[in-house]
């Protein structure tokens, strides 16, 4: 999904299979993703993070920007079964816990306050003791 920016009038709408609720006039929003790859080390901006053939591909992010500034985040991963990954803005701060099933799915709501990141930043997420193999890196997030 190409970021994009959406204007809606008074006409409440769903975003993200209810990410985000729009109302009210001129209530301004950026929407892009980004995915999840498996790679163990990268930079704060996760500049070298590719998976041209999606094979390494574990998961996406879902990123709205709010008019205020604040950005609503779904996440949703497959990886090992029963595992909790600590889910972080890169170099900033921990977001909080993705837990995955007996089917090794799991999905998180997380929200970051404004001011927070500039329009380029990136996310990774590992288990408890972060094994090599384990540990996932987005592609670096862009905002306009």
């Amino acid at each position: 999904m190409s970021s994009k920016s959406l204007l809606r009038g008074s006409a409440c709408a769903l975003l993200l299979c209810g990410l985000a609720c729009v109302s009210g006039p001129a209530a301004a929003q950026q929407v892009t993703s980004v995915p999840l790859v498996l790679q163990d080390f990268s930079d704060c901006q996760n500049g070298n993070v590719t998976d041209p053939s999606g094979l390494l591909t574990r998961g996406t992010v879902f990123i709205v920007k709010n008019g205020d500034g604040s950005m609503n985040l779904k996440i949703g991963i497959t990886l090992v079964p029963n595992t909790t990954y600590h889910f972080y803005l890169k170099c900033v701060r921990q977001l909080g816990d993705i837990t995955t099933g007996d089917e090794g799915t799991g999905q998180a709501l997380f929200t970051i306050p404004p001011n927070t990141v500039g329009n380029v930043f990136a996310f990774d997420s590992y288990p408890e003791g972060a094994p090599a193999g384990n540990k996932m890196q987005s592609m670096t997030v862009r905002l306009q």
